[in-house]
């Protein structure tokens, strides 16, 4: 099982250093480059779900894209608080509510 997977994993290494530090470098950029993407496509895929306006979804995709660990919990604390669905369905809910009040208060009697 080990030299299975020591085959696997052999080709891959011709691209990384000989020397085991120069070797932790690379791995340890390879990760970071890893967060970045990751931390830009959540970003856009949150950004898309919370506003309809093409320039605060530009400008907090580039935020984080180019400074990404701050840029990422300033996008955080900038973000609108709730998603599109979210206010849509509250809306929806405050609308039924009012509707039930009215019925209520034109009830005589009650």
């Amino acid at each position: 099982m080990l030299s299975f997977l020591q085959t696997l994993i052999e080709p891959w290494l011709l691209f990384l250093a000989d020397d085991p530090m120069l070797r932790m470098l690379q791995l340890g950029m390879i990760l970071l480059g890893a967060v970045v993407i990751f931390l830009v496509f959540y970003t856009t895929r949150d950004i898309l779900l919370r506003t309809q306006s093409f320039l605060y979804m530009f400008f907090s995709i580039l935020l984080v894209a180019f400074f990404p660990v701050i840029g990422f919990l300033v996008y955080l604390l900038i973000r609108p608080a709730r998603t599109l669905k979210e206010r849509e369905l509250e809306k929806m809910l405050r609308s039924i509510t009012q509707g039930k009040k009215m019925k209520l208060k034109a009830k005589p009697g009650k």
